[in-house]
Protein backbone atom coordinates (compact mmCIF):
# COMPACT_ATOMS: atom_id res chain seq x y z
CA UNK A 1 0.00 0.00 0.00
CA UNK A 2 1.35 3.47 -0.76
CA UNK A 3 2.99 5.05 2.27
CA UNK A 4 2.25 1.91 4.31
CA UNK A 5 -1.36 3.08 4.82
CA UNK A 6 -2.83 -0.40 4.92
CA UNK A 7 -6.08 -1.28 6.70
CA UNK A 8 -7.78 -4.54 7.66
CA UNK A 9 -10.24 -4.00 4.81
CA UNK A 10 -7.38 -3.73 2.30
CA UNK A 11 -5.70 -6.83 3.71
CA UNK A 12 -8.95 -8.77 3.46
CA UNK A 13 -9.55 -7.60 -0.12
CA UNK A 14 -6.04 -8.65 -1.14
CA UNK A 15 -6.84 -12.25 -0.11
CA UNK A 16 -8.80 -12.58 -3.39
CA UNK A 17 -5.54 -12.24 -5.33
CA UNK A 18 -2.75 -14.85 -5.55
CA UNK A 19 -0.07 -12.82 -3.76
CA UNK A 20 2.68 -14.96 -2.26
CA UNK A 21 3.38 -12.21 0.27
CA UNK A 22 2.68 -8.53 0.90
CA UNK A 23 4.88 -5.75 2.23
CA UNK A 24 2.34 -3.24 3.48
CA UNK A 25 3.77 -2.28 6.85
CA UNK A 26 6.77 -1.50 8.97
CA UNK A 27 7.96 -3.99 11.55
CA UNK A 28 10.66 -6.38 12.71
CA UNK A 29 9.73 -9.89 11.52
CA UNK A 30 7.69 -11.70 8.88
CA UNK A 31 4.17 -12.51 10.12
CA UNK A 32 0.64 -13.46 9.12
CA UNK A 33 -1.56 -10.45 9.86
CA UNK A 34 -4.58 -10.99 12.06
CA UNK A 35 -7.94 -9.62 10.96
CA UNK A 36 -10.85 -10.08 13.35
CA UNK A 37 -8.61 -12.41 15.37
CA UNK A 38 -7.86 -14.76 12.46
CA UNK A 39 -4.56 -14.99 10.56
CA UNK A 40 -4.68 -14.26 6.86
CA UNK A 41 -2.99 -16.60 4.39
CA UNK A 42 -0.62 -14.03 2.85
CA UNK A 43 2.38 -13.19 5.04
CA UNK A 44 3.61 -9.65 5.54
CA UNK A 45 7.28 -8.94 4.96
CA UNK A 46 7.62 -5.62 6.76
CA UNK A 47 10.08 -2.90 5.90
CA UNK A 48 12.58 -2.77 8.76
CA UNK A 49 15.05 -0.09 7.67
CA UNK A 50 14.37 3.64 7.35
CA UNK A 51 13.90 5.20 3.95
CA UNK A 52 16.08 7.99 2.60
CA UNK A 53 13.44 10.65 3.23
CA UNK A 54 12.95 9.51 6.84
CA UNK A 55 16.56 10.06 7.90
CA UNK A 56 18.13 12.62 5.60
CA UNK A 57 18.59 15.92 7.40
CA UNK A 58 17.93 14.39 10.82
CA UNK A 59 20.50 13.70 13.51
CA UNK A 60 23.38 14.85 11.30
CA UNK A 61 22.57 12.45 8.44
CA UNK A 62 23.35 13.91 5.02
CA UNK A 63 24.17 12.57 1.56
CA UNK A 64 27.84 12.20 2.51
CA UNK A 65 27.17 9.85 5.44
CA UNK A 66 23.78 8.34 4.57
CA UNK A 67 25.16 5.09 3.14
CA UNK A 68 27.40 4.48 6.16
CA UNK A 69 24.46 5.21 8.46
CA UNK A 70 22.21 2.77 6.63
CA UNK A 71 24.87 0.07 6.43
CA UNK A 72 25.39 0.47 10.18
CA UNK A 73 21.75 -0.42 10.79
CA UNK A 74 21.95 -3.76 8.97
CA UNK A 75 22.36 -6.69 11.35
CA UNK A 76 23.02 -10.29 10.26
CA UNK A 77 20.75 -11.68 13.01
CA UNK A 78 17.72 -9.59 11.98
CA UNK A 79 15.37 -9.14 9.09
CA UNK A 80 16.76 -6.27 6.99
CA UNK A 81 14.26 -4.93 4.45
CA UNK A 82 14.87 -1.64 2.68
CA UNK A 83 12.36 0.20 0.52
CA UNK A 84 13.84 1.86 -2.53
CA UNK A 85 11.93 4.71 -4.13
CA UNK A 86 12.27 4.90 -7.91
CA UNK A 87 12.20 8.68 -7.83
CA UNK A 88 15.02 8.89 -5.25
CA UNK A 89 17.41 5.92 -5.36
CA UNK A 90 16.43 5.15 -8.93
CA UNK A 91 16.69 8.75 -10.08
CA UNK A 92 18.23 11.75 -8.36
CA UNK A 93 20.27 9.60 -5.94
CA UNK A 94 21.05 6.69 -8.25
CA UNK A 95 24.83 7.17 -8.02
CA UNK A 96 24.59 7.22 -4.23
CA UNK A 97 22.48 4.04 -4.33
CA UNK A 98 25.03 2.36 -6.62
CA UNK A 99 27.71 3.27 -4.06
CA UNK A 100 25.50 1.78 -1.31
CA UNK A 101 25.15 -1.50 -3.21
CA UNK A 102 28.89 -1.66 -3.86
CA UNK A 103 29.69 -0.99 -0.18
CA UNK A 104 27.10 -3.55 0.94
CA UNK A 105 28.58 -6.23 -1.31
CA UNK A 106 32.07 -5.40 -0.02
CA UNK A 107 30.78 -6.02 3.51
CA UNK A 108 29.28 -9.37 2.55
CA UNK A 109 25.72 -8.07 2.49
CA UNK A 110 23.84 -9.72 -0.35
CA UNK A 111 20.54 -8.25 -1.58
CA UNK A 112 17.85 -10.85 -2.24
CA UNK A 113 14.28 -10.74 -3.53
CA UNK A 114 11.75 -10.55 -0.70
CA UNK A 115 10.21 -13.90 -1.65
CA UNK A 116 13.53 -15.58 -0.80
CA UNK A 117 13.10 -14.49 2.82
CA UNK A 118 9.99 -16.63 3.24
CA UNK A 119 11.88 -19.93 3.21
CA UNK A 120 14.13 -18.78 6.05
CA UNK A 121 11.38 -17.54 8.37
CA UNK A 122 9.34 -19.13 11.13
CA UNK A 123 6.15 -17.23 10.39
CA UNK A 124 3.68 -16.61 13.19
CA UNK A 125 0.49 -14.53 13.35
CA UNK A 126 0.66 -10.93 14.51
CA UNK A 127 -1.34 -7.75 14.63
CA UNK A 128 -1.06 -4.76 12.34
CA UNK A 129 -1.79 -1.45 14.02
CA UNK A 130 -1.64 2.23 13.16
CA UNK A 131 1.67 3.65 14.30
CA UNK A 132 4.24 6.27 13.50
CA UNK A 133 7.87 6.42 12.42
CA UNK A 134 10.25 9.30 13.09
CA UNK A 135 10.68 11.29 9.90
CA UNK A 136 7.40 10.12 8.33
CA UNK A 137 4.25 12.21 8.56
CA UNK A 138 0.94 10.72 9.66
CA UNK A 139 0.00 7.18 10.53
CA UNK A 140 1.23 4.04 8.85
CA UNK A 141 0.58 0.34 9.26
CA UNK A 142 3.00 -1.19 11.75
CA UNK A 143 3.51 -4.63 13.12
CA UNK A 144 1.78 -4.83 16.50
CA UNK A 145 4.96 -5.18 18.48
CA UNK A 146 6.42 -1.72 18.92
CA UNK A 147 8.95 -0.66 16.28
CA UNK A 148 9.63 3.00 16.99
CA UNK A 149 13.24 4.08 17.06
Amino acid sequence: MPGWRCTSAALTAKQAFPFVYNSDCRGRRIFYPLVAGRPLSQPQIPVTLPTYDEVIGRNGINDANYNDHLLGLIRPDRLNVLTIHAEVEGGVRSAMFADFLHAALNRGIRPVPLRDLLSEAAIEPGEMIRGSIPGREGWLACQGEEIHG
